[in-house]
């Protein structure tokens, strides 16, 4: 499980750096699971304030995923959004991501950071850690779990967070994210839920940076 959750990431970080180019070069470099393509009809939801979602479900040895890619336009440049979602104050991730009770640091190596959470939600709770690599000059945030540390409601995770500046100013939020919560009775029974939290995490940054984070992170960059 380690090993497809690192090849993963792999795949991903290639799938990233030639997004660019468009065709057979790209589509070799995606992972499964994600998919960065907007046509017009999205381009216009998104100028709208609408939250695009591509779900994807994915059976992987024995992993059984869920999650895709969502997009978001954020009514704040690029440099804001940037300092929100690389905040050292890790407790500000609370407000930013569905349903999170605590987001505490657990060790730093430059770029690098493990990052615990813990949820908390009627019958449903996990607590796991996962590595973020921040990349300052891309606007990108890769993640997976970190199986060094103990992981109850999750079996695997991977995913990015990457930020483009939209043709207005404004920021859009791209977030892909394949996890495996498990198979018990409540994992089941709570697996479409689950799959719309985290699809829905570049709205819920919309919404903080939009009210009440707006006056910490606009400072950041002047529009």
């Amino acid at each position: 499980m380690g090993r497809e959750a690192t090849a993963a990431v792999i795949l991903l970080t290639l799938g990233l750096l030639v997004d660019a180019l468009g065709g057979p070069a790209r589509a070799a470099a995606q992972p499964r699971g994600f998919s960065h393509r907007l046509d017009a009809d999205d381009r216009r939801r998104l100028d709208h304030g609408r939250l695009i979602t591509r779900p994807a479900t994915e059976r992987r040895g024995a992993l059984r995923l869920i999650g895709g890619t969502s997009y978001q336009v954020v009514d704040l440049p690029p440099e804001a959004v940037w300092a929100a979602v690389s905040d050292d104050d890790t407790t500000q991730l609370r407000h930013m991501l569905p349903e999170v009770e605590s987001a505490t640091e657990l060790r730093r190596n430059g770029p690098l950071r493990v990052i615990r959470f813990t949820h908390e939600v009627g019958m449903v709770s996990a607590a796991y850690a996962l590595r973020f690599q921040y990349d300052d000059s891309q606007k990108v945030v890769l993640f997976q779990l970190d199986e060094s540390e103990p992981h109850n409601g999750i079996r695997a995770a991977w995913g990015f967070i990457r930020l483009r500046r939209w043709h207005d100013g404004r920021t859009l939020v791209s977030f892909g994210s394949m996890v495996d919560v498990g198979s018990g009775l409540v994992a089941g029974f709570m697996r479409p839920t689950l799959h719309e939290w985290i699809l829905k995490i570049p709205w819920t940054i919309k919404k903080h940076l939009e009210g009440e984070g707006r006056a910490r992170y606009a400072a950041s960059s002047a529009r």
